[in-house]
C-alpha cells in the first residue's frame, strides 16, 4: 500500500467523511508535479509541468492506493480511485472512494 500523505482544512474533511465530497484537487504547481507525476530521469519539474499543462504529455502517474488526510491531529485514510488533470485550470484531481474509509 503506498500512501500519499495531504494536509487539508475540517470543513472538506467533514465532506469527504460524510461522502459529499468524493474528489481532491490540487494545483498544478512543481510541488504537486514532483509528489504525483513519474518525472523522468534527469527530468526536469517545471517542464515537466509545462507539457502537462500545454497537453503535449499525459503525465504518468505515480501507483498511490490510498491519501491520507491530517488535520489538526485527525488522520483519514481513503482507497484512490485514480488520479488525472483538469488542464484548463491546472489542477490533478484525484478520486477518491469514500464508500469504505479508514479514521484513526
Amino acid at each position: 500500500m503506498k500512501a500519499l500523505h495531504c494536509a487539508i482544512k475540517r470543513e472538506y474533511l467533514d465532506l469527504i467523511q460524510a461522502g459529499t465530497k468524493n474528489v481532491e484537487y490540487r494545483d498544478m504547481s512543481p510541488y504537486w508535479v514532483q509528489r504525483l507525476v513519474e518525472i523522468p530521469a534527469n527530468g526536469d519539474i517545471e517542464q515537466c509541468r509545462s507539457d502537462i499543462i500545454s497537453g503535449k504529455v499525459e503525465p504518468n502517474f505515480k501507483k498511490y492506493t490510498h491519501i491520507v488526510f491530517h488535520c489538526n491531529g485527525t488522520t483519514v485514510t481513503m482507497p484512490i480511485l485514480g488520479i488525472k488533470t483538469y488542464r484548463g485550470h491546472h489542477l490533478f484531481v484525484i478520486s477518491l472512494d469514500n464508500r469504505q474509509k479508514e479514521n484513526k
